[in-house]
């Protein structure tokens, strides 16, 4: 079992969107244990970042390849910034474990996948904004800010 904390996309938003309380939080975990995400954590976060630093939908990036690698630069800084979190990987058991996450707490396939990687990797406490994961019988969500 891992101790630690595993840190939501949101947590990772927050602070890159100048939430200065989420960024002395995140702070202080980082100092005070170790924090993890995985790749579905990574995905989002760029995903979202795109958007908001872009100002243009989903639907509308696909169609700027030019635009998104003019940002490559600043991506850089958000993957180190993502990096200070251990990335766990996702293997076809935790696949599976989220399926059955999905049946049983009706949890959104993203957050299933997070909730199943704490699980395989046995983290007890999540970092999250999300109130979702409240569901979640064997996760503490902390309180987060």
């Amino acid at each position: 079992m891992m101790s630690g904390v595993f840190v939501d996309s949101n947590v990772f938003l927050k602070v890159l969107e100048g939430d200065h309380n989420l960024k002395y939080y995140f702070i202080n975990l980082c100092e005070s244990d170790v924090v993890y995400r995985n790749p579905v954590v990574y995905s989002e976060v760029v995903y979202v970042w795109f958007r908001l630093s872009t100002g243009k939908k989903s639907f509308e990036l696909k169609k700027l390849p030019e635009l998104v690698k003019s940002k490559s630069k600043e991506l850089k800084k958000v993957e180190d910034f993502l990096n200070l979190a251990e990335n766990l990987s996702i293997n076809h058991k935790i696949e599976k474990t989220a399926s059955g996450i999905i049946k049983q707490y009706g949890l959104l396939p993203n957050d299933a996948l997070i909730v199943a990687t704490c699980k395989h990797y046995g983290i007890k406490r999540i970092a999250t904004l999300d109130k979702d994961f409240n569901r979640i019988d064997f996760l503490e969500v902390l309180e987060v800010g």
